[in-house]
């Protein structure tokens, strides 16, 4: 068996190590982001994928619960718990498709938009504040830097975002 570097003998031994890794850093910033958002819409009982599904439901037409899945980037069986969530709510409906009746294409309804406009503020603040770390370069940077690695490494989680179907 091969000797083990001293430098991985340390990363492995070392708090300081842990905290520098990537992934730890990626994870806590999620855990912070979403607490955030949290915070500042928490009289709307809804969640940061909550929130997601209902942008691209504005943003994006004739979206099935697959087609939304590959928007988001969630698994099928989590989008189907989080439109069924919705859909409870009056959020959104599924409708038939005029063209293949098997399909059932989702659709936000005048509730989901004024839920989704009445976040509009909150949703602001949350990015503000979580943006507030930096200067305004940085910040641009910062975002341009994660925009580098979720593109890079998109295809290789389980459910990679997915911008066109062509």
């Amino acid at each position: 068996m091969p000797a083990r570097s001293a430098t991985s003998a340390s990363d492995i031994n070392s708090v300081d190590a842990l905290y520098k890794r990537p992934g730890f850093l990626l994870r806590r910033a999620h855990q912070i982001s979403v607490s955030l958002f949290m915070e500042e819409s928490a009289e709307f009982n809804v969640t940061t994928t909550q929130y997601g599904v209902l942008v691209i439901l504005r943003c994006c037409e004739d979206l099935d619960q697959i087609g939304l899945s590959k928007k988001v980037g969630l698994d099928r069986s989590t989008t189907g718990l989080v439109v069924k969530r919705l859909e409870s709510e009056g959020l959104i409906v599924r409708v038939e498709d005029r063209a293949d009746r098997r399909r059932k294409v989702i659709v936000l309804t005048g509730k989901g938009e004024r839920k989704l406009e009445n976040l509009r503020h909150a949703a602001r603040t949350a990015q503000e504040r979580a943006l507030s770390a930096f200067t305004p370069e940085e910040g641009a940077e910062f975002l341009r830097l994660l925009g580098k690695f979720v593109d890079r490494f998109n295809g290789v989680t389980r459910a990679p975002i997915v911008l066109d179907d062509d």
